[in-house]
């Protein structure tokens, strides 16, 4: 009798459960690659991989900081996913330092007519590097620069 027992319970949940695979079972997905953010009503952080940039959205237009692009296409996606939350245009990019892991890549953004703005140190070492795949700036600050876009200041 007890057999029985279990060779129906064994039926009923080959029954229940499906064919038996060999398959392994399946493993969660990995995350993609890139997310966007909400922080607060008109900011957002973008993050590609390890990296993050910031943007801000205002009326007049949009103002993000790092295109984050060396050897990976970063840009098109970051400019992607502004899109999403508007079609304003990107007026700024604002590079935060030098580092090309930051920098690199912003043609994307210069051919929607950014305006690339960094410290005047870092425009000086870009200058002598050289690099193709860096955007120079247009817009220099010092100690101290104003962006005013939309009814923002960024100082």
């Amino acid at each position: 009798m007890r057999t029985t027992h279990l060779l129906a319970s064994f039926v009923l949940a080959a029954l229940v459960m499906g064919p038996v695979s060999a398959q392994a079972p399946a493993t969660p997905a990995a995350p993609p690659p890139f997310a966007t953010t909400k922080l607060t009503d008109n900011v957002y952080i973008f993050r590609y991989g390890g990296h993050q940039s910031m943007f801000i959205v205002t009326p007049e237009g949009v103002i993000a900081t790092d295109p984050i692009s060396l050897k990976r296409p970063a840009a098109a996606a970051y400019i992607a996913e502004i899109r999403k939350i508007t079609q304003a245009p990107i007026k700024y990019v604002i590079s935060s330092h030098h580092h090309y892991d930051h920098i690199a890549g912003g043609k994307p953004f210069k051919d929607v007519g950014a305006t690339f703005v960094a410290h005047r140190n870092a425009q000086g070492h870009l200058a002598k590097l050289k690099d193709p795949d860096v955007v120079l700036p247009d817009q220099l600050v010092d100690e101290r620069g104003t962006i005013e876009l939309g009814g923002t200041r960024l100082d």
